[in-house]
């Protein structure tokens, strides 16, 4: 055999030989060669967690900023951490274990500046003998104690953001209980099998793709697989571990109940007082940025809240709702939980992600207040794909859908251009659902004037000339007035239209990629409408050309017209979506609007001067 013939069969039965190589691999920085994640309900109600990983780190950056170290978060109180291997295979082969000093406990960095806290520590793991192509294994359990939890309760979302080969999801239950659980975007049943005392229940998942990069993708993950699953069925039981605890029994202290009432004093109007509490809840008092779990589901009283100066987002809602008792109104803590995710067959705590206060009013109804901001907007009309769950000691944790966010921004000027030029006229502006601030106008009375670009609306009250402010919308007339209204360019004078800074423009959406491989989301249905005349002086002519353009695709509608006659300029500027979320078939027709309304020329009006 020749020696070229020899070394082509050498490669040719290495290639074949050989574990594939995905294509796919070069765009990432590491994969996953295994991921184990099993919890076990033990006999006496103790719980444990084990995770294994095997992870191959490709670039520098992997090692260098990604995955050099792994973070393990837990409470010594009622939880013990146990590192059951820690060890890297470097690419030639040498395994080196971790030394004594690789395992360092610090306060994690979301307790560092809540004293009710402090007792929660996080392992941080510094994994050694890193280089390309080494891969990390780790193995390790946290116990907890009986009682800590009201159930053994998990959400797992099935994907990583660098690829996996094996994923396994176990959970083992003493033999004779019920697991209730429910697999989201996947049609996959569990394997079950028998473990001495204990049921098994097994997923098992291969060659998962990595969670896209790309911006703008359903909240939470939503389009990758997600295991819910509690020990438990029964929803009133679970949740009463949480509201049966005496935060949510709203007792205050007399200086608690001195601040409501000065707050209250020489105000009539219930929901401006609700505005001005949670004012003070907001601004005044600091927010802990701890997850739930790790709180261990624990809730401190309001009046323990108050006297920190500072609580979780629950502990915050808690006090809000009972200032808000106090005051006379209708209110109650309520959870917010992802809406694709939501099973009310299955009894858990973990589909939390966040917490708010529900305000029942005579005259405004049911508003949802935040308790990390000054939401202008009520929330159930901001907040996508969300669910509230109340949280009332003895009620059923029933799921309130929230609404399809739409909003609704209608713009009309009519101006007058004198030969200087200046301008004078007035600006109508009308906004609707999502972008009705009425929170935010009801503490800044200029809030909705100030939304609009171009400075041509003083900064003096007396321009508002109507005001009319409904629960769900609201119409504003302003004069309008500009000594510099053009930017001049030899005999061109150019002409900004007016837009509302509070509608598809706060998006930012300034540049799309010509391609997604994920669905993008908007915020809302938006239908947002511009209309402008300008009535010119003889001096005055308009160089934009006269158009009408109507772009009508799967994704909505674009319209710009220009036109003029009898010595007026008008303009239709308008932009609206049919859809909220558009597939990878739907973008491209959605990229074309944008692109139409992000386009500088149908932004402006140019005006030649004939002097």
């Amino acid at each position: 055999m020749s020696a070229k013939v020899l070394i082509f069969f050498l490669f040719f039965t290495a290639t074949i030989l050989s574990p594939p190589i995905q294509a796919q691999d070069d765009k990432y920085d590491a994969w996953y060669a295994s991921l184990v994640k099993e919890y076990t309900l033990n006999p006496d109600g103790s719980m444990d967690y084990r995770f294994i990983k095997q992870q191959k780190l490709l670039t520098y950056r992997a090692f260098h900023n990604l995955y050099g170290e792994t973070f393990i978060t837990c409470n010594p109180v009622y939880q013990k951490l146990k590192i059951n291997e820690d060890y890297t295979l470097m690419a030639d082969g040498k395994k080196i274990v971790a030394p004594q000093n690789s395992f360092n406990e610090v306060l994690p960095g979301f307790a560092a500046n809540a004293p009710a806290y402090n007792s929660l520590r996080e392992m941080v793991i510094t994994h050694t003998a890193l280089e390309r192509n080494a891969t990390v294994n780790l193995d390790y359990e946290i116990h907890t104690v009986q009682g800590a939890f009201p159930a053994m309760m998990g959400n797992e979302l099935l994907a990583e953001n660098e690829p996996v080969k094996n994923l396994e999801i176990r959970v083992r239950i003493p033999a004779g209980q019920s697991l209730f659980f429910h697999l989201f975007n996947l049609e996959l049943q569990p394997e079950k099998s028998s473990d001495g005392k204990f049921q098994v229940y097994t997923w098992k998942l291969n060659d998962l793709a990595a969670i896209s990069a790309e911006e703008a993708q359903q909240g939470a993950n939503e389009r990758y697989p997600r295991l819910v699953f509690s020990t438990s069925g029964k929803r009133e039981e679970v949740f009463s571990f949480l509201t049966g605890q005496p935060a949510f029994g709203f007792a205050l202290s007399d200086q608690m109940k001195q601040a409501v009432n000065t707050i209250a004093t020489g105000k009539k109007d219930k929901f401006e007082i609700a505005l001005k509490i949670q004012e003070m809840v907001v601004n005044d008092l600091r927010l802990y940025p701890i997850p739930l779990r790790y709180a261990l589901y624990q809730c401190r009283t309001p009046e323990q809240t108050w006297n920190s100066n500072g609580g979780t987002a629950v502990e915050k809602a808690a006090l809000l709702a009972a200032l808000l008792t106090s005051a006379g109104e209708d209110a109650e803590v309520v959870g917010i939980v992802r809406t694709a995710f939501a099973d009310e067959k299955i009894a858990t705590l973990a589909d939390i992600e966040d917490f708010a206060v529900k305000l029942e009013n005579k005259e405004r109804g049911t508003w949802y207040m935040s308790v990390t901001g000054l939401n202008p907007v009520n929330l159930k009309s901001i907040l996508p794909g969300r669910s509230f769950i109340p949280l009332k000691p003895g009620a059923k944790p029933a799921i309130v859908k929230t609404e399809i966010p739409k909003q609704m921004v209608k713009v009309i000027g009519n101006f007058i251009v004198s030969s200087d030029p200046k301008l004078t006229g007035e600006i109508s502006v009308y906004y609707e659902g999502a972008v009705y601030p009425l929170a935010g106008l009801l503490r800044d009375k200029k809030r909705m004037k100030n939304s609009i670009s171009g400075g041509l609306i003083g900064n003096d009250t007396t321009n508002l000339k109507v005001s009319t402010l409904n629960t769900e919308n609201g119409f504003q007339t302003f004069i309008a007035q500009s000594d510099k209204p053009f930017r001049k360019d030899s005999n061109y004078y150019f002409f900004n239209l007016p837009v509302s800074t509070a509608g598809i423009e706060s998006w930012g959406i300034k540049t799309l990629s010509a391609r997604r491989e994920t669905p993008y989301e908007i915020p809302s249905l938006a239908d947002e409408s511009y209309s402008f005349t300008l009535t010119l002086p003889s001096s005055f002519s308009l160089f934009t050309p006269a158009k009408k353009l109507d772009i009508s695709n799967k994704a909505g509608t674009f319209v710009w017209e220009v036109k003029t006659a009898d010595g007026k300029a008008t303009i239709k500027r308008q932009l609206k979506f049919s859809e909220r979320v558009f597939d990878v078939s739907s973008y491209p027709d959605f990229k074309i609007l944008m692109d139409y309304w992000n386009n500088p020329w149908y932004r402006q009006l140019i005006f030649v001067s004939g002097s």
